[in-house]
């Protein structure tokens, strides 16, 4: 049922454009609460709503991001029901699934998203927590595991986001005084505090992951044939070249302990073949 409602939400937006919270829960017979946490799922599926308080304000979608005044075109439809589907799948509520997919008989059968993963029950529970904590402006604190160990953080928390295969936290960390990714599966003992905090302004920059890291370090790996399907499944089909001893690989690198173990999860199946400083430290790791 809360999927299907998302979707009424989007089309009452497209249909009357600016509309209220408390317009849009008599609409749809539902608490003012119920609408502001559907709202929020939305905007985590990737459905570009704003929110604006005071005399005249409302809720409606991004100028540019509109559909069919009367009905959606399939592939939109597709897509927006994917990503509320990916969102679902991490929530506890997982109830209108079947509905859905019954009345949209077989239109979102092409793209199935699962943003689910093996410690989906604390990942749940993260999200409510962080939902709440995000929506009322209150710092949370968690312990967090790192290359550097385990650490206690104190955070002003902005927004989840998906990238790269994980769920990541940005927050404002009190103790860097900067915006901060946190990977939430080495994120546990997470409680939400009393302490209120003022939002900063979050720009693109700060949205941006990974851009101070830059691979421009080379190394070459001899790798098994065994072993081809997951050096494409990392670096493609170009990145070797198929020789009598095996699979001659060049990349590049930004983070010497994520390289380091990446080729150490491939066994005796790879051998480092330069630079000599990686070998070494491969060789040592390996014991």
């Amino acid at each position: 049922m809360k999927l299907e409602r998302m979707l009424a939400i989007i089309n009452i937006l497209t249909e009357k454009g600016k509309v209220t919270a408390p317009e849009l829960a008599q609409m749809l017979e539902v608490s003012k609460r119920t609408i502001n946490r559907d709202i929020d799922s939305l905007c985590l599926a990737g459905v570009p709503l704003v929110t604006m308080q005071g005399y005249n304000g409302g809720i409606y979608l991004m100028e540019g991001y509109t559909f069919d005044k009367r009905i959606m075109k399939e592939d939109e439809l597709s897509d927006i029901v994917a990503g509320l589907k990916g969102v679902a799948s991490i929530q506890k509520d997982q109830t209108g699934h079947k509905l859905l997919q019954k009345r949209l008989s077989g239109a979102t059968d092409f793209l199935s998203i699962d943003l689910a993963s093996h410690y989906v029950d604390s990942l749940s529970s993260k999200t409510e927590i962080l939902k709440i904590a995000t929506s009322t402006h209150h710092r949370v604190t968690f312990d967090y595991y790192s290359p550097k160990g385990k650490t206690k953080r104190t955070v002003n928390p902005y927004c989840m986001l998906y990238r790269w295969s994980y769920w990541y936290l940005l927050g404002w960390c009190t103790a860097s005084e900067a915006f901060r990714f946190f990977k939430l599966n080495r994120l546990w003992e997470l409680k939400l505090t009393e302490t209120e905090f003022e939002p900063l302004k979050i720009t693109d920059d700060n949205l941006q992951m990974g851009t101070h890291m830059v691979d421009n370090q080379p190394f070459e790996v001899m790798f098994s044939k065994s072993v081809e399907y997951q050096i494409i499944e990392s670096y493609g089909p170009k990145s070797y070249e198929c020789t009598n001893e095996g699979l001659h690989f060049k990349g590049q690198y930004a983070n010497m302990s994520y390289i380091i173990s990446w080729i150490l999860s491939f066994g005796k199946d790879a051998k480092v073949i330069c630079p000599d400083k990686l070998a070494r430290a491969v060789e040592e790791q390996r014991g």
